[in-house]
C-alpha cells in the first residue's frame, strides 16, 4: 500500500462493533504511527480480505 490517502468513496456499509478500551487505545495508536495503515476501516477491510482469501469463501472481496 502506498502512503497517500486511500479513497474512502466506495464504501458501502458501516458497520459497529464492540471492543476493550485498552485494546482500542493501543489499536489507535498503532495506526497513528503506521506509514502504510490510514485508518481502522482500512486495517479491518484488509484483515477481512485476507480472512476470506485464506478460507476461500467465494466472495468477491473487491465488490
Amino acid at each position: 500500500m502506498s502512503s497517500k490517502k486511500v479513497d474512502k468513496s466506495d464504501r458501502k456499509q458501516q458497520i459497529q462493533f464492540r471492543m476493550n478500551p485498552e485494546k482500542l487505545k493501543a489499536l489507535k495508536s498503532a495506526i497513528a504511527y503506521d506509514d502504510n495503515m490510514h485508518s481502522m476501516a482500512d486495517l479491518f477491510n484488509k484483515a477481512a480480505d485476507d480472512y476470506l482469501k485464506k478460507h476461500k469463501k467465494g466472495v468477491d472481496i473487491n465488490g
